[in-house]
């Protein structure tokens, strides 16, 4: 599988998560603690190249540890985990010696702009904090995309 081909599969099956990471993400605005300064998006790559990755989402703002306790039952946009039949959601598997591209920083790229998507099909005009997506250990080759309130205003 060549990078193009990777990105459509990708692009696919996080779309066919679309419904239930967008609802997460109503979910996540609808409890934000009144403390909380902004949203962060962080796509995790594993380390070792595999394929495997999440869409984690946490806040900013003062004492972290409550304001992201406030939200953990809606942290999960996208988590890919090994079961014993396999990997669920069922996304490609690489050997990280044998690809001929970086599969982490494409899943970041590709990831990041899907939770853009997801923001502004909704969060852009109801979350009252702004939000940021970005890779998480320098993986990817975009900037971070900051994502607006649905005032205006922007993650720093």
């Amino acid at each position: 599988m060549n990078q193009n081909e990777y990105i459509q599969t990708l692009t696919g099956i996080l779309q066919a998560h679309a419904g239930a990471a967008g609802q997460t993400i109503r979910s996540l605005v609808a409890v934000l603690p009144p403390k909380a300064q902004a949203i962060h998006f962080a796509i995790h790559p594993d380390q070792d190249g595999c394929g495997t990755f999440s869409v984690v989402a946490s806040l900013d703002g003062p004492d972290l540890y409550v304001l992201n306790k406030a939200i953990d039952p809606h942290r999960y946009l996208f988590d890919v985990r090994y079961t014993s039949t396999g990997v669920e959601p069922a996304v490609p598997l690489f050997d990280p010696d044998d690809t001929e591209f970086d599969v982490q920083n494409t899943i970041v790229d590709t990831a990041m702009h899907w939770v853009s998507n997801l923001w502004h099909n909704w969060a852009s005009q109801h979350s009252p904090l702004p939000a940021v997506v970005y890779g998480e250990e320098g993986y990817g080759t975009l900037q971070p995309i900051l994502l607006p309130s649905a005032t205006g205003t922007q993650a720093y």
